[in-house]
């Protein structure tokens, strides 16, 4: 697995650098195809039904997460079985300002409801406002907003938080000739886990992650015709960190590469980071110099049956005052199988490793064992109902005596998008 990993990061950029370059994702890799910016606003304004003079409106309502939730702590303690469910209702509205350029304004809030642990409860949501320019030769977007939704931050404490992410990002390209264009990208946001009201100890670490993180990136691209796509470039990455006696803030410089290829039965994407980061305002933080950036090798088709092959390596943050942080590193497959027009099935199950890098020489070494399974199954209804089910398991199994935890999830989700 270890060199599967090294070889696909050798040529793995990620494209949106508003999102948090080092985090912990969920298991079950990539779900979709890469769609650009511009194909996924001119299908959701196609979709939009109701105008309000020039603006198009399209509604969004949405009861989703409803699960039965179980987690058991590296300390051994075992979280209440809960029942969970996030019901929101909003609106996304799209404005054409002239034949190229589209302002959009996203307003849908969240409730996010546990059924024993009422401290738990919280009014979450997106509010976001973006520009979107696409001109002959330039593309040009901006987007500033308020992200807070309920995940799992990290896992060493796999359980349901709500994080916000206030912030904005700037992002352009400019085709100079041909198939060549440059691009240049900056963000900056602000992370904070509201773990205030959850009456479990180890999450009130969570709040050490709280952090300010700004980049900037800039390169050329590469698009010799619409399957292909290759781009290199560099970026500058700064993270502080808001609390906690042991500062983990850090800064570097990196060269970076993506490489994205569609064709008709099989698909490539791959992006990379070659990091080189340190400790920045006098931190505790331990130098890190390795490649991080995921992989995903696609088969088959979308509209019958389809699989993928997936691996990752990324840094995570630890809570722990003896470790700096975690090298998070997954192989998986995924299986996509298309039963009938309106019905889309999905397994996949995954391996992986969490090893962790000690503060100070002498530290026991830490490792984790990470493996996790999961599926779901959705069903398209008229009117832009769709109805699924899901259900994930992890288990990460420690070298450490008393290490060992595990996370699982059944659930449901409603959504209803663009009433009819």
């Amino acid at each position: 697995m270890r060199l599967f990993l090294c070889l696909t990061a050798l040529i793995l950029m990620a494209r949106d650098v508003g999102a948090q370059f080092l985090q912990y994702t969920p298991p079950g890799g990539p779900e979709e195809k890469p769609e650009s910016r511009q194909t996924q606003l001119e299908r959701e304004i196609k979709d939009a039904r109701y105008h309000l003079g020039p603006v198009r409106i399209a509604p969004w309502a949405s009861l989703h997460d409803l699960a039965y939730v179980h987690s058991i702590l590296s300390t051994g303690q075992s979280l209440p079985n809960d029942l969970t469910a996030t019901v929101g209702a909003g609106f996304r509205a799209y404005l054409h300002n002239g034949p190229k350029v589209i302002w959009t304004a996203q307003v849908l809030p969240e409730y996010v409801w546990w059924q024993r642990e009422s401290g738990r409860r919280r009014l979450d949501g997106r509010y976001l406002l973006s520009y979107s320019g696409f001109f002959n030769h330039v593309t040009l977007e901006v987007r500033l907003g308020r992200e807070q939704q309920q995940q799992i931050v990290t896992p060493e404490v796999p359980v349901p938080v709500s994080s916000r992410r206030d912030g904005g990002e700037v992002l352009t390209e400019v085709r100079i000739s041909g198939a060549f264009s440059a691009f240049a990208a900056a963000s900056f946001n602000r992370q904070n886990h509201l773990v205030e009201d959850v009456g479990v100890p180890s999450t009130q670490a969570l709040r050490l992650l709280d952090a300010d993180e700004r980049i900037a990136r800039a390169g050329v691209r590469w698009r010799p015709d619409p399957q292909w796509s290759v781009g290199l470039g560099a970026e500058r990455s700064q993270v502080d960190f808001l609390h906690g006696t042991l500062d983990r803030s850090n800064a570097g410089t990196a060269p970076v590469t993506e490489i994205r290829f569609q064709g008709l039965h099989v698909g490539f994407q791959a992006d990379a980071a070659a990091r080189s980061l340190a400790a920045s305002r006098g931190a505790e933080f331990v130098p890190y110099h390795k490649v991080t950036g995921n992989a995903a090798l696609l088969l088959g088709s979308e509209a019958h049956l389809g699989a993928m092959i997936y691996a990752s390596r990324n840094l995570v943050y630890s809570l722990s005052p003896l470790y700096a942080y975690l090298d998070d590193q997954r192989l998986g497959t995924a299986l996509t199988l298309r039963l009938g027009r309106r019905t889309r099935g999905r397994l996949f199950v995954e391996g992986g490793r969490n090893d962790y890098t000690a503060f100070a020489a002498g530290t026991p070494l830490r490792r984790e064992d990470v493996s996790s399974y999961g599926g779901s199954l959705t069903f398209g209804l008229r009117g832009g109902l769709t109805l699924g089910v899901q259900g994930v398991r992890s288990q990460f199994s420690s070298n450490l005596a008393g290490g060992d935890h595990s996370y699982t999830s059944v659930g449901a989700t409603v959504n209803l998008v663009g009433f009819q």
